[in-house]
C-alpha cells in the first residue's frame, strides 16, 4: 500500500474530477448542438411556410391587379357610353325646345 499515499490519491481524485467535468461539458455541448439543430430545422420549416404564403400572395396580387385593370377598362367604356348618352339626350332636349 505504499503507492497509495495521500498526494497520489488526491492526484487520482483530481484527474477523475477533470474527466467527469470534461464528459459533462461534452454532453452539455452535444445537447446544445442538438437543440440548435432542432431550432434551425424549425426555422427552416417556418421560412419555407412563409415563402409559400408570400408566393401565393404574389399570385393573388397579380390576379387582383389584372382584375383592377379590367375594371378600369370597363369604367372607362362606361364613362364614354354615359357621355355619349348624355350628348344624345342633350341633342334630343334641344330639338324638343325648338
Amino acid at each position: 500500500m505504499s503507492g497509495w499515499t495521500l498526494p497520489n490519491l488526491l492526484s487520482i481524485i483530481s484527474a477523475a474530477g477533470v474527466l467527469v467535468a470534461l464528459v459533462s461539458n461534452l454532453r452539455s455541448l452535444r445537447e446544445k448542438d442538438q437543440h440548435k439543430a432542432e431550432r434551425l430545422t424549425e426555422m427552416r420549416s417556418d421560412i419555407k411556410y412563409i415563402r409559400e404564403k408570400v408566393d401565393k400572395s404574389d399570385v393573388l396580387i397579380a390576379d387582383i391587379r389584372q382584375q383592377l385593370g379590367d375594371v378600369k377598362d370597363r369604367v372607362t367604356r362606361l364613362e364614354e357610353s354615359v357621355k355619349s348618352a348624355h350628348h344624345r339626350l342633350d341633342t334630343l332636349e334641344s330639338l324638343e325646345i325648338e
